[in-house]
């Protein structure tokens, strides 16, 4: 195979063509959360835009990797719910913002299925009925608050959005679990001949602000940085570099995510396009989105 043809191949045989980090605070939704500070609304912003280039690409699934959903000890969760749905409320419960969501329940199988035969320590999950509006898995706001931001881009033209495959990461495995993982997510939608998008939902230091519920810690300004770095020198492999204790100390929630978008990374090539950070509040926050 000459050079060129190399590379038409290798391009035609990457069907996860975009990822994207994806924050998940609550003041991120305007329905909630209508007036707030600039910090806020630049992120909503560049969600808004992350929202945009995903449905430029009419992705047939949406894989999201969020850090509130099941919290399994020792083993990777993947929805196979025929539904996933869930509720959101400001903080004095004076508005709400719900969604319903279908899961694209053969992909989920399919990954779950190549994990187990990879020896990754995953389990499926579904809840209710076999099948059906009672097979209804609950949606956390990790898994929420990105979904929102692209079914109102849906929504604004008109069209049905893509089914997603909810995948819940475990704290607990080895790391290369989660790379490996990421990197059985790109096969599977390439098996399928699907055209996918990841997304890791996450939020970063969480030790920003004495009065917050972690506290004070250097570690989590440092950790942000430095993620933030990573991304936009493309070496997002370097978070493998990082220390368990350094990680407790920062306090982030999107270190496990980030491990499978590394997968992916390894897998196909993605680079990143656009990184945008701010800390609001007691945690920090980052939009990123990494295309080939």
């Amino acid at each position: 195979m000459n050079k060129i043809n190399e590379l038409i191949y290798k391009s035609s045989a990457m069907p996860i063509e975009f990822a994207s980090i994806m924050p998940h605070g609550f003041e991120l939704i305007e329905d909630l959360y209508p007036d707030v500070d600039e910090k806020w609304t630049v992120l909503r912003s560049a969600l808004e835009n992350v929202a945009q280039d995903i449905y430029k690409i009419t992705p047939d699934v949406i894989v999201i990797a969020s850090p509130h959903n099941l919290r399994i000890d020792g083993y990777i969760g993947v929805i196979t719910s025929e539904w996933c749905e869930g509720e959101l409320e400001n903080e004095d419960k004076s508005k709400t913002a719900y969604l319903k969501w279908k899961v694209d329940r053969k992909i989920s199988s399919l990954i779950y299925k190549n994990a187990k035969k990879n020896n990754i320590p995953i389990v499926s999950v579904n809840y209710g009925a076999a099948e059906g509006d009672l097979s209804s898995h609950k949606m956390d706001w990790g898994t929420f608050i990105p979904l929102w931001y692209i079914k109102q881009e849906y929504e604004k033209m008109n069209k049905e959005v893509p089914p997603i495959v909810l995948i819940t990461p475990s704290r607990e495995i080895p790391w290369e679990n989660l790379v490996e993982l990421g990197k059985l997510i790109e096969k599977s939608s390439n098996d399928e001949e699907l055209n996918a998008v990841f997304i890791a939902s996450s939020d970063h230091g969480h030790a920003h602000d004495i009065e917050g519920p972690y506290g004070f810690h250097p570690a989590s300004k440092e950790y942000d940085e430095h993620i933030c770095d990573l991304i936009r020198e493309n070496t997002l492999e370097k978070i493998l570099d990082l220390t368990p204790e350094f990680i407790e100390d920062a306090k982030p929630d999107s270190f496990w995510q980030m491990l499978i978008l590394l997968g992916i990374i390894e897998e196909n090539g993605l680079h990143n396009e656009s990184c945008v950070y701010r800390c609001p509040t007691y945690y920090g926050m980052i939009v990123a989105s990494f295309k080939i």
